[in-house]
């Protein structure tokens, strides 16, 4: 955020040599006798700051010109400086500077002009959008948001430091709605646009009659669904549904726990009959072997016996063959003595048939025993299935269906019971609108646009100025928001503790509220000037006191010399010590003499009191 601050201020022109005051960051005392120009110093400080001369507020540096012609200004900010110069009794105000974010040239300090002053400072300030804020408690009024609407809250001049109105509010306004919605945009950053305003009254009336009728409708749509759910409910012969759901259920549990055993029975079956059939099948391989085997063995029955048969009935017989070694001829016999080997083999092969056909019909026995062993399985699963397909899941899906419908009915009871509740409210909403009258245009109250956690921040920062200028009741210290100014304990500021505190109070106030605003990083100077805050308090009335008010005021200033730049202008002999000049603690007084012979005489070069010439 932009903090710009005040460097010097210069008054030239005529045959006068230049006047120059020179500020410095921190704080700056302005000290002198009377009619020595402190207070000229401000009033120049605000007639470059955009102030209008009128006939109840005048100014005293075009009504005493004394033959200057020009005052300036320059202001350090953040990127550079900006020079301001206005010819005195004029309107003008020629812009110039370092800070290459500001447009140079002339600006007017009319608010109507196209090219006016007051979109410099709010630039400075960080506004560079237009605002409008609310102006008035009746209607819709508005105003722009300008410099001019809150410098009060950072610069006091003299005549205004001693009022018993708010001096968060304007000095001389005609209200206090304008100064409040100026301090609350300041605050949050909310202007008119932002806050709700007064609606007219024929869009409320349009507003209304478009309310009764969709509340009319809804009406409408609710009573139709609450007769519908009535017919649906008194159509049922379930009188108690909900007595009944846990009946149902637990019967569909015992169900499913009798249908999930009867599942595993089955399917323990079923693995069963798997090994059986696997026996079964190992068995016929067994039975096939052994048949191939029988036939193999017949086979061999009958080729034996056609041997044996066919050599029975032959004779010996004897036959000359020719020796293929020498060529003689021989006789030969045929040899029968086979027969006995084959007879033999014969009664062998006879003897595993035998053997053979009692393992076949071993086999055909197992097989037997397996296939009725595997039929019993099969009937039994049969069973079981059919239990589960025929009994149980018929009976499950029928208490489940029994439960979806007492669910259901309970469901359309409680959307019955709803729904005329709904009824019941809607139709009082639509009486209530009905018999509703529109509300004429109120007065607008800008304090229902603050919330305590806004305004508290603020008073932390009083109470603690306060208390650490040793003011009686600090911790009771508050804003009463009805009449938007400070009150201790429990009473107003003119009254707490004397008319003479007014000036050091609304010092504090507003010093309290634009430290406030900086400490929440929102849009303000980094400068605060008070003119004369301790001129009304009289140190007679606590000579009593070790520690005056006004003494410990002052150290609580320099104490915090080093946040911001603060500009005291005061009388002497009104300062209850007068502060040492130094740089370290950025602490730097100007004082005035009144003293041709002795230091600086006052403000204005060349410009002296008649009884001094």
């Amino acid at each position: 955020m932009n903090r710009f601050y005040i460097e010097k201020l210069i008054v030239s022109g005529g045959w006068h040599k230049d006047t120059v005051i020179d500020f410095k960051p921190g704080l700056n005392f302005i000290l002198g006798p009377s009619n020595t120009g402190k207070s000229l110093i401000m009033d120049c400080l605000d007639y470059v700051f955009g102030f209008s001369p009128k006939k109840n507020r005048p100014s005293k540096i075009v009504d005493n010109q004394y033959g200057y012609e020009y005052v300036t200004l320059h202001l350090a900010t953040g990127t550079g400086s900006v020079i301001l110069k206005r010819k005195i009794a004029d309107s003008k105000i020629l812009v110039s500077g370092t800070d290459p974010t500001v447009e140079h040239g002339t600006y007017s300090v009319s608010h109507n002009a196209k090219k006016n002053i007051n979109a410099v400072y709010l630039h400075l300030l960080g506004i560079d959008e237009p605002h409008v804020i609310r102006s008035a408690e009746t209607g819709t009024k508005t105003q722009d948001l300008t410099w001019r609407s809150m410098l009060h809250l950072f610069f006091i001049r003299q005549g205004d430091v001693a009022r018993e109105s708010s001096a968060l509010l304007a000095p001389n306004s005609p209200g206090h709605t304008a100064s409040a919605s100026v301090l609350l945009y300041l605050l949050t950053g909310k202007d008119a646009n932002s806050l709700i305003a007064t609606e007219d009254p024929k869009i409320s009336e349009a507003k209304k009659k478009a309310v009764i009728g969709y509340i009319q409708e809804k009406v409408k749509e609710l009573t139709a669904r609450r007769e519908k759910l009535e017919v649906a409910l008194s159509s049922s012969s379930i009188t108690d549904p909900r007595t009944s759901v846990e009946r149902i259920r637990k019967e569909i549990s015992d169900l499913q726990t009798r249908m999930d055993a009867a599942a595993k029975e089955s399917q323990q079956i079923m693995s069963e009959i798997y090994a059986w059939n696997g026996k079964l099948s190992e068995s016929k391989t067994v039975e096939h072997n052994l048949s191939v085997l029988h036939q193999q063995y017949q086979a061999d029955i009958r080729r034996i016996e056609f041997i044996v048969d066919g050599a029975a009935s032959i004779s010996p017989i004897r036959k000359k063959v020719k020796c293929p070694i020498c060529g003689e001829y021989a006789e030969r016999v045929q040899s029968t003595s086979f027969i006995e080997a084959s007879a033999a083999e014969l009664e062998k092969i006879k003897h595993h048939l035998s053997e053979l056909n009692i393992a076949q019909k071993d086999v055909n026995h197992q097989q037997k025993t397996i296939i009725t062993t595997i039929r019993a399985l099969e009937e039994k699963k049969d069973t079981i299935d059919t239990l589960i397909t025929n009994q149980l899941q018929p009976q499950l899906s029928s208490f489940e269906e029994k439960l979806e419908q007492h669910l259901k009915l309970i469901r359309l009871s409680g959307e019955l019971d709803f729904v005329r509740q709904d009824e019941i409210q809607y139709s009082s909403e639509l009486f209530n609108k009905e018999t509703e009258e529109i509300s004429r245009p109120s007065k607008y109250n800008v304090f229902e646009d603050y919330d305590y956690d806004l305004i508290k921040g603020f008073e932390e920062k009083l109470r603690q100025i306060l208390k650490a200028s040793h003011i009686g009741g600090a911790n009771s210290a508050r804003l009463n928001m009805e009449n938007f100014d400070i009150e201790i304990d429990g009473l107003k500021k003119s009254v707490s503790m004397g008319g003479g505190f007014c000036g050091l109070l609304n010092t504090i106030t507003t010093m309290a509220m634009s430290s406030y605003l900086i400490d929440l990083g929102r849009n303000a100077p980094g400068f605060y000037a008070v003119d004369s805050s301790l001129t009304q308090l009289s140190e007679a009335e606590h000579k009593e006191q070790n520690d005056t008010i006004k003494q410990n005021f002052i150290k609580y200033l320099i104490s915090n010399a080093h946040e911001r730049q603060v500009i005291i202008v005061e009388q002497t002999k009104r300062m209850p010590f007068i502060p040492t000049d130094s740089e370290e603690n950025a602490v730097h007084v100007i004082q005035f003499s009144r003293n041709k012979e002795k230091g600086r005489y006052g403000f204005l070069n060349d410009v002296y009191n008649a009884e001094d010439q």
